[in-house]
């Protein structure tokens, strides 16, 4: 395999992804498949959704050139769960058959493909340890659809999170670089204002693969709990952002559905107009970049731990603090 193969595929998957777009664009504009705006909407304009769909054949188209090796078994049970995605879309599943489905998925993986963590744990913890990888997965997946709900945020902030689970992952994660050529290929049409939306299918697609690179991507060696640990900064602002609106949720009253639409995410209580979209997306960007950093901090161990730990601590910090820090701002215009 040559040195420049994984950049090559990265490039395949791009092409693949971008000029896919269009054409799905154009097949669900045909079929008026069109993701119509509703008062809990942050789009103003029926808008496609069918962007996971390039995602998921470009990363694999992607692959192939790379070569599948160890990555096929992930990459399907990915797939599996974007067509869960994708037939919701369609057909509006309830929340249940598709948190079921993500979680049989996921305990086929690791069943079928045991990460490290798993194969080397102590007989009476390995069932711990798999119903938590099962429940990591479907959190991280259901994270990523919670969280795609303005141009360009979930797309961008994947991009960064693969690229550092790239370098952490080592051989595990050779198939990142297609991913992330597909994102960024998908990418190009969904920034503010967007021409297409990934939908579930893509959501899915992508919590699912970066969630499960996680659990198999500390393997230099032995694996290692701070290894684990680094990888699920990466995650830091996604699943700060959803935890928190959760508990949020959870104090505003009983029998309130935590998981039914809304706008009280982080994000969007940031983003009252859609011209806003885009100073959103950049700002989870910065944040997925330092949480980036403080994973590859954490890998180096000793007193880097702490200084990762404090680098994770104050993204959320700085999330929790925003929606104030924006009503001060607006005011100060006005004012």
């Amino acid at each position: 395999m040559t040195e420049g193969m994984p950049l090559f595929s990265a490039g395949i998957a791009f092409l693949v992804a971008g000029a896919m777009v269009p054409l799905l664009v154009r097949f669900a504009v045909g079929r008026n498949l069109l993701d119509v705006p509703n008062t809990r909407s942050s789009h103003d304009v029926p808008t496609p959704r069918l962007g996971g769909v390039a995602v998921i054949l470009g990363t694999w188209l992607g692959t192939l050139f790379f070569g599948l090796e160890g990555a096929w078994p992930l990459l399907l049970a990915a797939t599996a769960v974007g067509l869960i995605g994708l037939t919701d879309d369609f057909l509006d599943l309830y929340f249940g058959v598709k948190a079921a489905a993500q979680m049989a998925a996921a305990a086929a993986l690791l069943f079928s493909y045991p990460p490290e963590l798993l194969s080397e744990a102590p007989l009476l913890s390995a069932p711990f340890v798999f119903v938590v990888g099962i429940l990591w997965i479907a959190a991280v997946c259901n994270a990523y659809n919670f969280m795609d709900g303005i141009d360009g945020i979930t797309g961008g902030v994947a991009l960064v999170g693969g690229l550092f689970l790239f370098a952490l992952a080592g051989g595990t994660g050779t198939f990142l670089l297609a991913f992330v050529g597909a994102v960024a290929g998908f990418l190009v049409w969904n920034m503010n204002p967007a021409s297409i939306f990934m939908g579930d299918a893509g959501s899915y697609f992508i919590g699912f693969a970066l969630a499960a690179v996680a659990l198999y991507a500390p393997v230099g060696g032995a694996w290692s709990p701070l290894a684990f640990l680094a990888c699920v900064l990466v995650f830091t602002p996604y699943l700060f952002d959803t935890a928190f609106t959760i508990l949020r949720r959870l104090r505003g009253g009983a029998g309130r559905n935590i998981f039914s639409a809304h706008r009280e995410h982080i994000y969007q209580r940031i983003t009252p107009e859609t011209s806003m979209h885009r100073r959103t997306s950049i700002l989870y960007y910065g944040l997925a970049v330092a949480s980036g950093f403080a994973a590859m901090l954490a890998s180096s161990g000793g007193a880097f731990v702490l200084l990762g730990l404090l680098l994770a601590l104050f993204c959320c910090v700085f999330m929790f603090a925003l929606p104030i820090l924006v009503r001060t701002g607006k005011a100060d215009k006005t004012g």
